[in-house]
């Protein structure tokens, strides 16, 4: 059993517990809260955005590998050079959901890569309506909180600075929408995901993961 130590406990955390509480392969060792010690684990989930990242990334994966939810952290160079530093150190891996947007990682560094990325979701302002439309960098200094997605596929492949995004608040209830075009010389990927009411997809890309964890057989 890979004992697992776990950030947050809303919607997305839950349900992660939920699931590690009934596998057979994984056991859910500890909750990390704000304050307080916590025992090493081989991996850790952080499920509660890019606070947790910032307050905690550079102790845990110096602990273990860690999957976090909260890359908007990232946009950040100097954390980013510092959790380097920690996984070059130690060898210790830090992975960064959800991989929804297509393309970033199908093609090498050199390819002179681009990507649009346009977000609908309730609540992202104070109404209904656009609210953003430009640098990946300029838009984390107004919605620092809400740039996971796009920020791990910035990352994972074209970068900060070849990334444009859009962002638009859509009606309370509404779905959340993600489209994407992901550019190389020669081609073009295209995503169009949309989400409605159920489960958690973040939870359920986690539980997917953790699923797949020492699996031979991998895809991508």
């Amino acid at each position: 059993m890979t004992p697992v130590n776990l950030i947050g406990r809303g919607r997305i955390g839950a349900a992660v517990a939920g699931w590690l509480e009934g596998s057979d392969n994984h056991v859910l060792q500890s909750f990390i809260g704000r304050t307080g010690t916590w025992r090493a684990a081989p991996l850790t989930i952080d499920a509660a955005g890019p606070q947790a990242l910032r307050a905690h990334g550079e102790v845990l994966l110096s602990q273990g590998d860690l999957w976090s939810v909260g890359a908007a952290a990232l946009i950040d160079g100097d954390l980013r050079g510092r959790l380097a530093a920690v996984a070059s150190r130690t060898g210790h891996e830090l992975r960064l959901f959800t991989g929804w947007i297509a393309g970033p990682t199908l093609a090498p560094a050199a390819a002179n890569a681009r990507l649009y990325i346009e977000q609908h979701a309730p609540r992202l302002g104070p109404a209904p309506g656009p609210l953003f439309s430009g640098p990946l960098r300029a838009a984390a200094a107004r919605f620092p909180d809400h740039l996971n997605t796009a920020t791990a596929a910035a990352l994972a492949g074209p970068g900060i600075d070849a990334t444009t995004i859009a962002l638009h608040c859509s009606e309370d209830g509404g779905p959340h929408v993600i489209r994407a075009r992901f550019e190389v010389p020669g081609q073009t990927i295209q995503t169009d995901v949309r989400f409605d009411d159920g489960p958690h997809p973040v939870a359920q890309a986690i539980i997917a993961a953790l699923e797949a964890r020492g699996h031979w057989l991998r895809y991508g």
